[in-house]
């Protein structure tokens, strides 16, 4: 690809001729600098949650140039990242498809980029803010083990995390000082890995403004934001008690894996810790290079490679960073004296340094890229390609479907795909009134999560951003979009509800509440709710035996359902509602639904009409709205219903807090206007 392969290649293929023990110096002194005890390999990348395109043209060619460093000190190489290795969009959605089986082992979201560090050889990873965008479930469902996918072969560390605190991390947390070997798809705070015999301590830190930018849960970052800025003493101090742990276990080589967004915090944090060798930084994409080494066009150093200083207590240590995307491997050559000591007279300037990939050849360099890497990158980029460039309408706005908000109150998103179950519903029976779906069935969000490099402020929400490649505008839904987000695709199912079992179903929506996927998200109906009375409590049969008094107030269009907590009016009047089958039938005719919802037997439902049976092309839009989903099925009902109402003019309603939603009004966050 660019000169520096021929150039940087063949020093390090010279350097790989002499002892490593003999590198030679970088500064000039009368006599010879003491021999290095050992010299440690470390490859390291981070952040590749920028450009989709950018990262899936440079990781083939990453995978090469890594094995081929790694080949040249096979006993002397730890390769690391230190986070923010995918974040939600097209890219990560691509891997929910089921061309990806093979190399997946089952396709799911996210699972691709996982994929990529596992071919990679990354041995150890810090957490980035990105890793916890779409809440903590998503996460540890992404690295742990599930037949046939394998989860992250390396552990996620951060040593100022208690992972206990959050039950859906809780079961991968680790003891600290385990061999980062079998510590694969599990979380820690710091690790060993063996290198050539030599015990390399890798701990992990993030930033504690990840409380404000991503979504980590009940996951609890010390020391706690107190101010928009981090206490970096307090940090330290944190930190410093797990680098303790290290050395009080014999091991005298350290390395922090710090994501704290900003470069000025890593260099902050090397002064104060004590027995700290190489700080590897993350999120600020920050690119650190010196003269020996070739950039790609247009890029600039931000200061010399590595960036070295004294720690607290006088010993030298260093900050290494490259850019994101795949676009740079770190590569620091650490010469340890016999103590575990960096000797920074051993230096070498030209091994060490950001050596730039190729976008456009993979074999660059005389590389030989992974074979899974390049298998899984070309499956990702023919479903981009064939899926998100098939447009179904437009938004101007961002979709909420994320789980901590559709689980818990009412979204845009929720409402929307609400809405179209109505929508298609009526082109068949026109006396559908209401739609019920549970919140835990919307898998993710339509639009992008954006955050600056060393962003400290939430992230920016924002409708999808354009896909050149594939053809597709800033704020068109694509059909990749569309079924990561309905990924179940649920049929549809109307009949007749009572107005008290309408009250009921509702009672179950808000009985346990805390992300549970029962949450409903509604259409052509509104209704409050008060978190602090009485929840409806079902038996094995899924008969009340405890009266829900949470709904307190429910309107179906002008019909008032429910004042005060009372039923108003007959009891046994009926609404055609429609539904998923999930929530109508769960996994079996039995009395009782999906998440528990408390529907009859199969065969006494009033005047059942299943839509995956009855509807027609022709009813369900006709050739102008054709899609690509099952007929009667959600997806087909969003995607018809999209390409029908928004085609043209966007869809441009904002999601608001709870306290300004209205059509589910939680009354521990606002008052109660159902029925002004």
């Amino acid at each position: 690809m660019k000169k520096q392969f021929s150039r940087r290649l063949l020093m390090a293929s010279m350097a790989s001729m002499a002892s490593v023990l003999m590198l030679s110096a970088c500064g000039g002194t009368n006599s010879p600098p003491q021999a290095a005890a050992f010299t440690l390999q470390l490859l390291h990348i981070s952040d590749a949650d920028g450009s989709d395109s950018t990262a899936l043209n440079s990781v083939a060619n990453m995978s090469g140039l890594i094995q081929k460093f790694r080949a040249q000190y096979p006993q002397q190489t730890l390769t690391v990242s230190s986070g923010d290795n995918y974040i939600p969009g097209p890219r990560f959605n691509a891997a929910n498809d089921s061309s990806l089986n093979a190399s997946l082992g089952r396709a799911e979201v996210g699972r691709a980029d996982i994929a990529f560090l596992n071919a990679l050889g990354i041995q150890a990873s810090a957490i980035g803010n990105h890793e916890l965008d779409l809440g903590t479930k998503q996460f540890a469902d992404m690295i742990k083990p599930q037949l046939p996918w394998s989860g992250a072969l390396f552990p996620y560390l951060a040593y100022n995390v208690d992972f206990a605190a959050d039950s859906e991390v809780a079961s991968l947390k680790l003891a600290n000082g385990g061999k980062a070997a079998e510590q694969a798809g599990k979380l820690t705070g710091w690790t060993v890995v063996d290198v050539g015999g030599q015990k390399i301590g890798v701990i992990g830190a993030g930033s504690p403004v990840f409380a404000n930018i991503t979504s980590p849960g009940n996951l609890k970052f010390t020391p706690a934001l107190t101010s928009s800025e981090v206490d970096v003493a307090a940090l330290a101090a944190v930190i410093q008690k797990g680098v303790d742990e290290i050395t009080a276990a014999g091991i005298n080589k350290v390395v922090l894996l710090a994501h704290m967004q900003t470069l000025a915090i890593e260099k902050d944090l090397a002064k104060r810790l004590k027995n700290v060798d190489i700080i590897v930084a993350g999120g600020s994409n920050t690119l650190l290079a010196d003269a020996n080494d070739v950039l790609r066009t247009g890029d600039k150093s931000a200061g010399d490679y590595p960036y070295q200083t004294q720690d607290a207590a006088g010993q030298p240590t260093v900050v290494v960073n490259v850019d994101a995307d795949y676009k740079y491997l770190g590569r620091f050559m650490a010469p340890f004296d016999d103590k575990g000591v960096l000797i920074t007279q051993r230096f070498d300037t030209k091994l060490s340094g950001a050596w730039a990939t190729s976008e456009t050849d993979d074999s660059a360099g005389g590389v030989t890229p992974s074979g899974l890497v390049t298998q899984v990158r070309d499956a990702i980029q023919a479903v981009l390609k064939s899926k998100d460039g098939n447009v179904f309408g437009k938004t101007s706005e961002f979709l909420e479907g994320r789980r901590a908000a559709v689980r818990n109150e009412e979204t845009n998103f929720g409402n929307l795909t609400a809405d179209a179950n109505l929508w298609y519903a009526q082109r068949l029976d026109p006396t559908v009134q209401i739609s019920l779906k549970n919140g835990g069935g919307i898998r993710s969000e339509i639009g992008e999560v954006q955050a600056m490099p060393g962003a400290t402020s939430a992230a920016v929400l924002t409708a999808p951003k354009a896909n050149p490649a594939a053809k597709r505008q800033a704020g068109e839904i694509s059909q990749l979009a569309i079924e990561t987000a309905l990924k179940f695709n649920n049929k549809l199912w109307a009949f007749d509800v009572t107005a008290a079992q309408l009250k009921s179903l509702l009672e179950h929506g808000v009985a346990v509440l805390g992300s549970q996927g029962r949450f409903p998200q509604v259409g052509g109906m509104s209704f409050s709710y008060d978190p602090s009375r009485t929840a409806q409590i079902l038996d094995a049969n899924f008969a009340v035996t405890t009266a829900g008094e949470r709904i307190r107030s429910l309107k179906v269009g002008s019909d008032v359902v429910v004042q005060n907590g009372a039923l108003v009016g007959n009891a046994q009047r009926t609404f055609r509602m429609v539904t998923l089958n999930f929530l109508a039938e769960g996994t079996s005719t039995a009395v009782g639904g999906g998440d528990g919802y408390p529907f009859p037997a199969t065969a006494d439902f009033v005047n059942l009409v299943k839509l995956d049976t009855t509807m027609t092309e022709t009813t369900a839009g006709g050739a102008a709205s054709t899609s690509t989903a099952t007929l009667g099925s959600e997806q087909d009902a969003f995607m018809k219903y999209m390409k029908s109402q928004f085609g043209a003019t966007a869809f441009g309603v904002k999601d608001t807090t709870a306290a300004q939603d209205t059509r589910i009004q939680n009354l521990s966050q606002r008052s109660d206007t159902v029925l002004n």
